[in-house]
Protein backbone atom coordinates (compact mmCIF):
# COMPACT_ATOMS: atom_id res chain seq x y z
CA UNK A 1 0.00 0.00 0.00
CA UNK A 2 0.84 3.64 -1.04
CA UNK A 3 1.77 6.17 1.93
CA UNK A 4 -1.57 7.91 1.44
CA UNK A 5 -3.69 5.15 1.61
CA UNK A 6 -2.31 4.56 5.67
CA UNK A 7 -3.42 7.94 6.26
CA UNK A 8 -6.95 7.87 4.63
CA UNK A 9 -7.41 4.61 6.63
CA UNK A 10 -6.32 5.97 10.27
CA UNK A 11 -8.17 9.06 9.18
CA UNK A 12 -11.45 6.85 8.69
CA UNK A 13 -10.80 5.00 12.19
CA UNK A 14 -10.44 7.97 14.11
CA UNK A 15 -13.14 9.70 13.02
CA UNK A 16 -15.37 6.21 13.72
CA UNK A 17 -14.38 5.92 17.15
CA UNK A 18 -15.45 10.40 17.65
CA UNK A 19 -18.91 9.29 16.10
CA UNK A 20 -18.80 6.39 18.69
CA UNK A 21 -18.03 8.30 21.57
CA UNK A 22 -20.55 11.15 20.97
CA UNK A 23 -22.83 8.31 20.08
CA UNK A 24 -22.47 6.66 23.74
CA UNK A 25 -21.93 9.86 25.61
CA UNK A 26 -24.60 10.81 28.05
CA UNK A 27 -25.90 14.42 27.07
CA UNK A 28 -28.89 15.51 29.39
CA UNK A 29 -30.05 18.98 31.03
CA UNK A 30 -28.56 18.13 34.45
CA UNK A 31 -25.29 18.36 32.83
CA UNK A 32 -25.66 21.44 30.88
CA UNK A 33 -22.94 23.95 31.77
CA UNK A 34 -24.79 27.11 33.38
CA UNK A 35 -23.70 30.37 32.78
CA UNK A 36 -22.96 33.22 35.13
CA UNK A 37 -25.02 35.95 35.22
CA UNK A 38 -24.30 39.45 36.54
CA UNK A 39 -26.46 42.24 37.98
CA UNK A 40 -25.55 46.10 38.43
CA UNK A 41 -25.78 47.92 41.50
CA UNK A 42 -27.20 50.76 41.66
CA UNK A 43 -25.41 53.68 42.30
CA UNK A 44 -25.48 55.43 45.90
CA UNK A 45 -26.32 59.57 46.48
CA UNK A 46 -22.94 60.05 47.31
CA UNK A 47 -21.25 58.39 44.39
CA UNK A 48 -23.62 60.49 42.03
CA UNK A 49 -22.56 63.04 43.36
CA UNK A 50 -18.48 62.78 44.78
CA UNK A 51 -17.04 63.11 40.83
CA UNK A 52 -17.19 66.41 38.92
CA UNK A 53 -16.71 66.51 35.39
CA UNK A 54 -14.28 68.89 33.68
CA UNK A 55 -15.08 70.01 30.08
CA UNK A 56 -12.43 71.92 28.42
CA UNK A 57 -12.88 74.04 25.51
CA UNK A 58 -10.77 73.85 22.03
CA UNK A 59 -9.84 77.56 23.87
CA UNK A 60 -8.68 76.20 26.64
CA UNK A 61 -11.96 77.49 29.05
CA UNK A 62 -12.79 74.96 31.64
CA UNK A 63 -16.08 74.26 32.92
CA UNK A 64 -18.51 71.99 35.10
CA UNK A 65 -20.42 69.74 32.73
CA UNK A 66 -22.97 68.99 35.64
CA UNK A 67 -23.25 72.36 37.07
CA UNK A 68 -22.22 74.64 33.67
CA UNK A 69 -20.23 76.65 35.50
CA UNK A 70 -17.08 78.25 33.71
CA UNK A 71 -13.95 78.91 34.79
CA UNK A 72 -11.85 82.04 33.08
CA UNK A 73 -8.62 80.57 34.62
CA UNK A 74 -6.75 77.53 36.11
CA UNK A 75 -7.05 79.23 39.65
CA UNK A 76 -10.66 79.58 39.05
CA UNK A 77 -10.38 75.93 38.32
CA UNK A 78 -8.07 74.77 41.63
CA UNK A 79 -10.07 76.91 43.67
CA UNK A 80 -13.09 74.64 42.16
CA UNK A 81 -11.35 71.45 42.99
CA UNK A 82 -10.37 72.20 46.23
CA UNK A 83 -13.98 73.56 47.23
CA UNK A 84 -14.90 69.74 46.21
CA UNK A 85 -12.46 68.03 47.50
CA UNK A 86 -12.89 69.91 51.14
CA UNK A 87 -16.78 69.11 50.63
CA UNK A 88 -16.24 64.95 50.05
CA UNK A 89 -12.02 64.36 51.29
CA UNK A 90 -11.21 60.87 49.73
CA UNK A 91 -13.88 60.49 47.99
CA UNK A 92 -14.06 63.38 45.82
CA UNK A 93 -12.87 62.33 41.75
CA UNK A 94 -12.53 64.22 38.42
CA UNK A 95 -13.22 62.94 35.40
CA UNK A 96 -11.19 65.53 32.74
CA UNK A 97 -13.35 65.49 29.21
CA UNK A 98 -11.05 67.47 26.65
CA UNK A 99 -12.39 67.45 22.74
CA UNK A 100 -10.19 66.30 19.80
CA UNK A 101 -9.09 69.50 19.23
CA UNK A 102 -8.24 70.71 22.25
CA UNK A 103 -4.44 71.24 22.81
CA UNK A 104 -3.01 68.72 25.47
CA UNK A 105 -1.02 71.34 27.41
CA UNK A 106 -4.37 72.74 28.77
CA UNK A 107 -6.02 68.80 29.73
CA UNK A 108 -2.09 68.86 31.06
CA UNK A 109 -2.64 71.71 33.02
CA UNK A 110 -5.97 70.20 34.68
CA UNK A 111 -4.02 67.12 35.50
CA UNK A 112 -1.71 68.85 37.53
CA UNK A 113 -4.24 70.70 39.47
CA UNK A 114 -5.71 67.51 40.45
CA UNK A 115 -2.28 66.55 41.49
CA UNK A 116 -1.72 69.54 43.60
CA UNK A 117 -4.81 69.55 45.20
CA UNK A 118 -4.85 65.29 45.68
CA UNK A 119 -7.69 64.28 44.07
CA UNK A 120 -8.26 61.11 41.97
CA UNK A 121 -8.38 61.72 38.54
CA UNK A 122 -9.47 60.16 34.84
CA UNK A 123 -8.63 61.52 31.50
CA UNK A 124 -11.07 61.06 28.88
CA UNK A 125 -10.82 62.47 25.51
CA UNK A 126 -13.70 62.59 22.91
CA UNK A 127 -12.17 61.42 19.39
CA UNK A 128 -13.49 62.63 16.21
CA UNK A 129 -15.81 60.20 14.67
CA UNK A 130 -16.36 60.86 10.71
Amino acid sequence: MKQGSYLLRFVDVVLILLFGFIVISDIDEDSQIILPSSSETEQSEAELFDVIYIGITPEGTYFDERDNLSFSSAFDLQTYIQQHQNRYGDLAKVRIRANYDTQARYTIEAARICDEVGVKKSIDVRLLSR
